[in-house]
């Protein structure tokens, strides 16, 4: 029990590990990819890559600081955070200490105790919230919405006795229902790109097992030691050049794509972070001093600097032991 509760709170804590500077400020620090990728050979491959880990390594840096103060700051403050979690589960602070400590408890005193809790709270026992723990995740958010309207209609029969009460759930419905929207929509955006950069794979990858058998015949002439063998480099360089320059355009035109869709929606990743916290904090979510808005944004940034380290995916030509080494 202890184990499972603990799991759902470092889970619920989690968070990607950006910081200090701003989102805009590392989607700007991220290197224009060259407009002559086809051209480049391994060494200005290399050269590029390693320049570009330079230019955004203060935002690395700053995010493993952020992230290790993060740390310290959950190792402190488990216990607090077991017993506010607990307490908003509807648990007494006296029952939350109890709960805290589950290892020292039997089974059988665990479920006994979060029976009396679960019956007290929402008029269920544990065996049908284990019912509701089986069930996929779209069950369960209409399972929790629909258990939320419930005590929600339950608090208005006696509107004086449970105004507060009726308040909060009130809150939280519409802040999942905010929530389940801005997911939605920026997901859809996003995986517009991701879905034409799949697209892209699947037909170079097709072109690419059609090319393969002549580059591996013209590999294997070569190292017979055939008498022309410039000419069969040249050959293999430029069935590769003509590969990496059928699709490097197209996959740079997806991911400037993507960029500008991040960059015209930060506003919402930020707006879809606030209401994870305050749906968080309503959950007895302790708030980490060392938070920085703007994570989702951030990660957004990264999705995008990602791609723009996979601009060489389709210049054969750059990588390792394509540079024909000995002849």
């Amino acid at each position: 029990m202890k184990k499972t509760f603990l799991l759902i709170v470092s889970l619920t804590l989690l968070a990607s590990a950006f910081g200090q500077l701003t989102p805009m400020d590392y989607l700007n620090a991220i290197p224009t990819p060259p407009g002559d990728l086809c051209a480049f050979d391994i060494g200005q491959k290399t050269q590029f890559l390693d320049e570009m880990e330079v230019t955004l390594s203060p935002f690395t840096e700053d995010a493993e600081k952020e992230s290790e103060a993060s740390n310290r700051f959950q190792e402190e403050h488990q216990d607090e955070q077991a017993i506010s979690v607990l307490m908003k589960l509807g648990y007494t602070r006296q029952e939350a200490e109890k709960m805290k400590n589950a290892d020292q408890m039997s089974e059988e005193e665990q479920m006994a105790l979060a029976n009396q809790v679960m019956m007290r709270k929402d008029n269920m026992d544990m065996e049908e919230l284990q019912k509701v723990a089986d069930y996929d995740t779209a069950a369960q958010q209409r399972w929790a919405k629909a258990q939320s309207t419930i005590s929600m209609a339950d608090a208005q029969v006696e509107p004086d006795k449970n105004t507060k009460k009726q308040l909060e759930i009130k809150d939280r419905l519409k802040l999942q229902d905010e929530i389940k929207y801005l997911l939605e929509k920026l997901n859809a955006g996003e995986n517009k790109f991701h879905d034409m950069l799949a697209k892209l794979d699947v037909e170079a990858d097709s072109l690419r097992s059609e090319m393969n058998p002549e580059i591996e015949q013209l590999y294997k002439d070569l190292n017979d030691g055939n008498d022309k063998p410039e000419q069969i480099i040249d050959r293999i360089v430029t069935l590769r050049q003509i590969y990496c320059e059928k699709f490097t355009p197209r996959y740079l035109k997806i991911i400037e794509g993507y960029k500008g869709y991040v960059s015209e929606h930060f506003q919402e990743y930020f707006r879809l972070e606030e209401l994870q916290l305050e749906l968080a904090e309503s959950q007895g979510v302790l708030r980490d001093p060392n938070y920085k808005p703007g994570k989702l944004a951030m990660g957004r940034a990264g999705s995008y600097a990602g791609m723009v380290s996979g601009v060489f995916k389709y210049n054969l030509n750059a990588d390792v032991g394509a540079q024909f080494i000995g002849y």
